[in-house]
């Protein structure tokens, strides 16, 4: 039977473990929003990075609320192993974009994206050059300043946020 000390010790160590799994970066703040209007056949991934470099924004947030694709090139994870197995699709054919968004660190976008179609339902995983817009895209790009951050690869190839 566990005494109360013991519990004590082991909630302890779980509480130090989760902490490990979480990290707040320091504040930013909002210094600009740009609002964007894709237009039929503009490709999204290059279109937001072209922004982001005509802009100057090396840290902050890419919001998709609204748009259609045509075409689209995402790839997502194919296992639960420590480092991640990727499997690339491109989808062809008239699709809804629900939502996509993702931060920018260090000047580069990542962006996930979910998109429908009534014969596939919602669909998607991380943006990749080549999704081209349907009829409209409406995006905002949201340029933070404050501490900024960059992505570094852990020991399994996965790029983590870190405070620059």
């Amino acid at each position: 039977m566990l005494t109360k000390c013991c519990i004590a010790v082991l909630l302890s160590v779980l509480v130090a473990q989760a902490a490990d799994l979480v990290r707040v970066f320091g504040a930013a703040h909002v210094e600009e929003a740009y609002r964007v209007l894709l237009d039929r056949d503009a490709l999204l991934l290059e279109s937001i990075r072209d922004v982001i470099k005509q802009k100057g924004i090396q840290d902050g947030q890419v919001f998709v609320s609204a748009g259609s694709v045509q075409e689209c090139t995402y790839h997502y994870v194919k296992s639960a192993a420590q480092k991640p197995v990727n499997g690339y699709t491109t989808f062809k054919g008239a699709a809804e974009i629900l939502n996509a968004g993702g931060m920018i660190a260090a000047g580069e976008p990542h962006i996930h994206i979910t998109l429908s179609t009534p014969a596939k339902g919602a669909f998607g995983g991380h943006l990749e050059n080549g999704c081209r817009v349907l009829y409209l895209a409406e995006v905002t790009i949201v340029k933070y300043s404050g501490a900024s951050l960059i992505r570094k690869d852990n020991a399994n190839g996965v790029p983590l946020l870190q405070a620059r």
